[in-house]
């Protein structure tokens, strides 16, 4: 007994795939609405909560702390900034002092405050965008 399978539109289908994967190469656009989308989580909700909106705790060391933590002069908050190409984006800050705070070296004085991390919710975001583009990349094969 033969059994034989056959997909309707399959010519289409394979000719459609092919044309994302060449189409899929820039990934650009995509890249630049990733780091648009953390550099705002970065420097808005990740200080507004104070570190809770990526799973970290800023605890202030002092109590008579004029300023909200880590913003006297707000070059920290501000300095968020990033670069994307076809296939990757990389997100820093130019604050010169930011490397001491994200650190996870032995402290004394200064106390780790995170600023950048990936938790659920960007990560989630972040594959929401993938998925977004790719979607809109198959229905313009159509």
């Amino acid at each position: 007994m033969l059994i034989e399978f056959s997909i309707e539109g399959q010519r289409q289908l394979v000719r459609r795939f092919r044309g994302i994967e060449l189409s899929a190469k820039n990934w650009k656009p995509v890249m630049k609405k990733i780091g648009m989308d953390l550099t705002k989580t970065f420097s808005g909700p990740v200080f507004e909560t104070r570190g809770k909106e990526i799973g970290e705790s800023w605890e202030s060391r002092t109590k008579s702390y004029p300023w909200p933590i880590l913003e006297k002069t707000g070059r920290m908050r501000k300095g968020f900034k990033f670069n994307a190409d076809d296939s990757s984006v990389e997100i820093y800050n130019i604050a010169d002092y930011f490397v001491y705070h994200q650190s996870r070296e032995p402290r004394r004085k200064l106390p780790r405050r995170v600023m950048m991390k990936l938790a659920e919710k960007q990560k989630n975001m972040i594959i929401k965008r993938f998925h977004e583009t790719f979607i809109k990349k198959l229905q313009a094969r159509r």
